[in-house]
């Protein structure tokens, strides 16, 4: 084998993962959310799960796309654990489909002949339909198409030199679990089995690898497959765990039952079903061990979910700190914890909505909320859907608290402190939902090539800053004078800022730089981020203030949005 050779196969297989990834992220583009949509829809029982999973993945040729989306789905709450891990199941069947893709085309037909005018045209899509969204992105999968296919060819000639000049027969002999290793650890480090099952086809094609060692690298790669969903799960919640350790028990006990029974299996294709190209066996053997498996997971998945869950609880199901613990004849005496407890909910508000415009916490030693903050985790390791779920469960358990002690308390005064902060939560409450709804607005002006959409985003982004970072420190402040004077500064500045974007706005769509969705978008996300923040101050207030100061702010004149 010549370095030419090599460096033939390296750019094959180099090619070949590029167009894989232009296929996997065109999809996210264009249908992510319709996928979304749809497993959402699909996924009430176990049969629609893991028909959907296989489905979907059929169509995103990726697995581990939707083994990662099936994560996010389970960490926001909007996906069980079981109905999960039958998406994952399917997901596995439907994985093989870009292998028959390969065995049925990539091998049968003069690949040149096609990718070399689909590369062509798309790459000159790719230029003239740079600023046409639909078109652009589908000049990209269809070079993605092409650069897939391109590089098999690629790796399919290197192979056939391959042979020439080396005598791979020594090296056969080595014991079966040795390839089953060499698929692991190919998988595990370029993260994508479909690439180690290409490159096996290739050399089955070549005439380099019998049937049985190509089939026994494969089962490794059925391995490899799982660490990226394993790499999803670090850091997330028990049922994300569950999820991963779930994926990876059903793909170790498939490959065990395809190692063990090997032979069988293979002229069972062969003799039974009349299988003779080791190319279609491999491919069918591969389809046919996730089937099994599916098969078999299927009716002892209640009791396997169950499993899972003793294996993986959670270490805190509270998302309070100061209340979780409080008992029901310490209610009388609790103002203080919720207290604590509303301010810590409107620090960790101020985190969240910071990270929808990507700023960054600017940590502070006289910050003591931050000795509070023992999870670090909710700040660093998790989605930020994941975070807004903990926020929503924090307020919930507020709240029921606070129904409580109005059941027992007869104080008057605590009775008044306690709606007080009872409305300052809610209204933090509402400034993270304000915020959450424009982060697909925040995400298009934020990646828009169009100047001043990009623009726009830096500007709300350093406004954001500052009122973010005034807030924090009020929350810390602790003279009501001070604290009122720094709300109305904060109220007459969002105000300007709000007034001075709508100026901007029309001023914009009178020179028709911007198109008419995207004025749309600005008058709707300006109005939310006006709302989002006025939420938050009407929190700090009703946090901060006595009724003295809060009859004093609220002489403040209102603005029309």
């Amino acid at each position: 084998m010549t370095s030419i050779d090599f460096w033939k196969l390296l750019a094959g297989l180099g090619m070949f993962l590029y167009g894989m990834f232009h296929l996997e992220d065109t999809m996210k583009q264009l249908e992510g959310r319709s996928f979304k949509l749809f497993l959402q829809k699909h996924t009430k029982k176990k049969l629609s799960a893991i028909l959907s999973g296989t489905f979907v993945t059929a169509v995103l040729q990726s697995s581990s796309i939707v083994n990662l989306m099936v994560l996010s789905f389970v960490g926001a709450g909007m996906l069980s654990m079981r109905n999960a891990l039958s998406v994952a199941l399917g997901a596995n069947i439907g994985g093989t489909f870009n292998s028959w893709l390969v065995a049925l085309l990539g091998f049968k037909i003069d690949i040149g002949s096609i990718t070399f005018p689909i590369i062509g045209i798309a790459g000159l899509g790719l230029i003239i339909f740079r600023n046409k969204k639909t078109l652009y992105q589908i000049s990209k999968f269809c070079m993605g198409f092409g650069l897939l296919f391109l590089g098999l060819d690629f790796m399919k000639e290197s192979m056939d030199a391959m042979i020439k000049a080396f005598d791979f027969a020594p090296y056969l002999n080595y014991p079966r679990i040795v390839f089953v290793l060499i698929g692991f650890v190919i998988t595990a480090l370029i993260q994508t089995s479909s690439a180690t099952v290409v490159i096996v086809l290739s050399a089955l094609y070549a005439h380099i690898l019998p049937i049985e060692t190509a089939v026994a690298v494969v089962l490794g790669a059925e391995l490899g497959t799982t660490i990226k969903i394993v790499i999803g799960s670090i850091g997330g919640i028990a049922a994300k765990k569950r999820v991963a350790f779930g994926n990876i028990l059903f793909n170790i006990i498939t490959s065990l039952f395809g190692f063990v029974f090997l032979v069988p299996i293979i002229s069972l294709l062969n003799n039974v079903l009349g299988l003779h190209d080791p190319i279609f066996i491999l491919v069918a053997f591969q389809t046919l061990i996730n089937i099994v498996g599916v098969v078999l997971f299927y009716f002892f998945l209640d009791g396997f979910s169950r499993f899972l869950e003793k294996q993986f609880v959670s270490d805190k199901q509270s998302a309070t700190y100061f209340i979780q613990n409080l008992k029901p004849e310490m209610l009388s005496n609790s103002i203080e914890l919720i207290e604590k407890e509303v301010g810590l909910f409107i620090y960790r508000v101020i985190h969240l909505n910071k990270e929808v415009f990507q700023i960054k916490q600017k940590e502070s030693p006289d910050d003591v909320y931050n000795n509070y903050i023992k999870d670090a985790v909710f700040f660093k390791a998790l989605s930020y859907i994941e975070k807004y779920n903990i926020i929503k469960q924090a307020e919930g358990e507020i709240l029921l608290v606070y129904s409580k002690i109005i059941e027992e308390s007869t104080n008057r005064e605590d009775l008044k402190r306690l709606n007080q902060l009872m409305a300052s939560a809610r209204s933090a409450m509402y400034s993270a939902k304000g915020m959450k709804d424009i982060i697909e607005d925040r995400k298009e002006f934020s990646n828009s090539v169009n100047e001043v959409k990009f623009e726009i985003y830096k500007l709300i982004r350093e406004q954001l800053i500052a009122f973010y970072d005034q807030s924090n420190q009020l929350l810390l402040e602790t003279d009501p004078s001070k604290v009122l004077q720094g709300l109305k500064n904060l109220m007459a500045s969002i105000k300007l800022e709000y007034e001075q974007r709508i100026k901007n706005t029309y001023q914009e769509a009178g020179k028709t730089i911007v198109k008419e969705v995207d004025i749309s978008t600005l008058f709707n996300a300006s109005r939310e981020l006006y709302a989002s923040s006025e939420s938050l101050i009407d929190s700090l207030k009703n946090f901060l203030l006595d009724d003295e100061h809060i009859l004093k702010f609220e002489e403040l004149p209102n603005v029309k949005i």
